[in-house]
């Protein structure tokens, strides 16, 4: 599995702007091939850092979801409301047991 966090930042008063520009990409990336979690959390620290976390099934999964026109379209949109700089980490994961 692949687990990714990209973190940002919304420029001031625009974070529910971004909320509001990002759901129809988050609905969208859920349906497709190899998504398992797709969420975008908002932080209870401040105003303007959100940050999706993700998890795909495979290393192709996250690569045909990089191209997706409404991932790019979403990208596009944000470019006015937030802050510049990602901070995008991505993850190899394994179920373990204790």
């Amino acid at each position: 599995m692949i687990v990714v966090t990209a973190k940002f930042k919304s420029l001031p008063g625009m974070r529910a702007k971004i909320i509001e520009m990002a759901a129809p990409c988050v609905e969208a990336t859920r349906k497709e091939n190899g998504c398992l979690r797709y969420e975008l959390f908002v932080s209870s620290e401040d105003d303007v850092t959100l940050q999706f976390v993700e998890e795909w099934a495979d290393l192709d999964a996250l690569r045909a979801h990089v191209k997706m026109p409404h991932l790019a379209a979403f990208r596009e949109q944000r470019k006015s409301c937030m802050q510049e700089g990602i901070e995008l980490k991505i993850f190899e994961a394994k179920e373990v047991s204790l």
